[in-house]
């Protein structure tokens, strides 16, 4: 908010939870006595239980609203599984990462995988990791009880998170931790140094979901992957450790592409009366 005030005439601040959504003669998107349609930008901060809410609300907005997160990219975000086979068709390197819904389907995984492996329902972040086979049978035996599909995944060593913001690159920190789910266990964040193929991923991995502000959390090395990415990550303790003021860096990329948003159908307008010019010469001749 204080870093958006820098730079935007007006910024206001709107609790998701206090959104009203109405379907009259046309349908409305109102805060207290606001009209959220009117405003050009909209930059969501939104938690992750609430993406594909998220991504029904701001489907709403006119497309000459300017979101630096698409409502697309929630969607896409709302399941982890769902995420990582988007961006493996779209050609980025991601986690190897199997689901299923049966004892019998796991089992198949099971004799052709190289453990350890973790285990975890989709809904839960946290992960149990496993070491065999007989093992990994009898938790999936009591995961499936929950009526949920099971995810089974490579463990990670190390995980690295990216901050992309517009065109580029802001900071980077390598999470510090003991906890053999490094993916999502707590740990300790230290500024690491991205190497050509590490920036080049995070820059894919925004283009391929066509998002201006991301985390793009991935494991690093000579080929690194994709294990994850959050729409709304903290910004606080990684500006700390990286001297990066995250947030400032996130709203200038902000205002400059809805700058350039806000002045494209004017551009647009002028190339399509030059194209009509065109043609009415060519019909002259």
């Amino acid at each position: 908010m204080h870093e958006a005030k820098r730079l935007f005439n007006s910024v206001f601040f709107v609790p998701i939870n206090s959104i009203g959504v109405g379907l009259n003669t046309d349908f409305s998107i109102t805060y207290r006595t606001s009209d959220l349609l009117k405003f050009g930008a909209v930059f969501p901060r939104i938690p992750a239980r609430l993406h594909s809410y998220a991504y029904q609300l701001l489907s709403l907005f006119p497309p000459k609203t300017f979101m630096p997160i698409p409502p697309i990219a929630f969607l896409l975000a709302s399941e982890r599984f769902f995420l990582l086979t988007v961006l493996r068709k779209r050609g980025i390197d991601t986690l190897e990462l199997h689901q299923v819904r049966s004892v019998k389907a796991a089992e198949r995984i099971f004799e052709r995988i190289r453990f350890p492996v973790i285990l975890r329902v989709p809904t839960q972040k946290t992960g149990v990791t496993v070491k065999g086979g007989t093992e990994a049978k009898s938790i999936v035996e009591a995961l499936g009880s929950l009526q949920q599909p099971v995810l089974i995944e490579n463990v990670v060593k190390n995980v690295i998170s990216v901050y992309v913001a517009g065109p580029g690159v802001l900071a980077a920190v390598k999470k510090v931790t003991k906890d053999q789910d490094v993916i999502f266990g707590e740990g300790t964040l230290k500024k690491h140094k991205l190497s050509f193929e590490e920036k080049h991923l995070a820059m894919e991995t925004s283009n391929a979901i066509d998002t201006h502000v991301v985390r793009v959390d991935m494991s690093p090395g000579k080929r690194p992957y994709v294990v994850n990415i959050e729409l709304n990550p903290n910004l606080i303790e990684p500006s700390k450790v990286t001297g990066v003021n995250i947030p400032r860096e996130i709203m200038k990329c902000v205002h400059q592409d809805y700058t350039q948003h806000k002045d494209k159908p004017v551009l647009m307008r002028f190339f399509e009366d030059a194209k009509s010019v065109v043609k009415d010469i060519l019909k002259g001749k």
